[in-house]
């Protein structure tokens, strides 16, 4: 098949491409950087440009860090929100025979903090954040456009990590490259539990459901999750164990639009997928660090 993937040069889009191509897809990579296809999913010709002729398409573009869309509460809403409407819009308007299927990317934080874990994908919608309220209007759009026909999955990913070119930022690789040069860790609430997912399983997971939707099949919203979670502060000691280098761990207050705990529950996955994580922490967590390592 032709697949679309926005956003094909971030995390997960370039684990998810490699995937592809390899069990023989043919893939048009759609992001604003990179060497993909050029292409600000708010321009609605130019997005409907690149999406043609192609037999589904697995949106990931999105204004992803929390950080980000507090502070630049606009652009992520019309990124998130407006760019994912463009998208349905340029499905509905052709005719029902030519629809290409849709894949979603939604975000674990649109269940907020819960009182109790693991969560399913039952779990009612408590965004705390910017970035979760986009996240639960696009599931809203979502929503809509399936009652009109469109062929549709929802997934709601967890915290997914495994690349060195991640964003700086993100907790993962910050505490992997710290470690790797022996500089401190600076950890958000070492209490924050979160559910770390490596790449290549949340990858294995997007290409099983490609072949579902291929298949015709019609998936409620899933989950890539690992069922277990990791404190920030037992993932500080991971990074300074993995490179046997001397660390501060320096402490800070957790910022307030951030969640403070999600374990998500696999099953779903599981049973309708056979999907489950087969990386463990400690191994996926290692590597970051020796790959960090060998590019210093």
């Amino acid at each position: 098949m032709r697949i679309a993937v926005t956003g094909s040069s971030g995390l997960i889009g370039r684990a998810l491409t490699n995937q592809l191509e390899q069990s023989g897809h043919s893939i048009s990579a759609i992001d604003i950087v990179g060497v993909a296809t050029a292409c600000d999913i708010t321009d609605r010709e130019l997005l409907e440009n690149s999406l043609h002729n192609c037999d589904g398409i697995v949106h990931l573009a999105a204004v992803s860090r929390v950080a980000e869309a507090q502070e630049f509460p606009g652009r992520t809403w019309a990124t998130n929100v407006d760019g994912t409407q463009n998208i349905l819009n340029s499905i509905l308007n052709r005719k029902k025979t030519d629809r290409p299927w849709l894949i979603h990317a939604s975000s674990r934080e649109v269940y907020g903090d819960q009182s109790a874990t693991p969560i399913n994908e039952d779990t009612p919608v408590a965004p705390l954040n910017i970035y979760g309220r986009s996240k639960a209007a696009c599931e809203g759009l979502v929503a809509c456009a399936q009652d009109a026909g469109a062929t549709i999955s929802v997934l709601r990913f967890a915290n997914v990590y495994g690349d060195i070119y991640d964003y700086s930022d993100r907790v993962v690789p910050a505490f992997s490259r710290a470690a790797a040069q022996g500089a401190p860790l600076r950890v958000d609430d070492a209490q924050t539990c979160m559910d770390f997912t490596h790449v290549d399983d949340v990858a294995v997971g997007i290409n099983k459901v490609v072949e579902c939707l291929s298949a015709g099949e019609q998936l409620p919203p899933i989950h890539f999750a690992t069922g277990s979670g990791t404190t920030l502060g037992t993932l500080a000691q991971l990074a300074v164990k993995a490179s046997n280098n001397t660390c501060v761990v320096n402490e800070v207050e957790r910022r307030k639009s951030s969640v403070s705990c999600f374990i998500g529950d696999p099953s779903r996955a599981r049973e309708l997928l056979g999907w489950e994580h087969t990386t463990p922490l400690e191994d996926g967590f290692s590597r970051m660090v020796s790959a960090f390592k060998n590019t210093a």
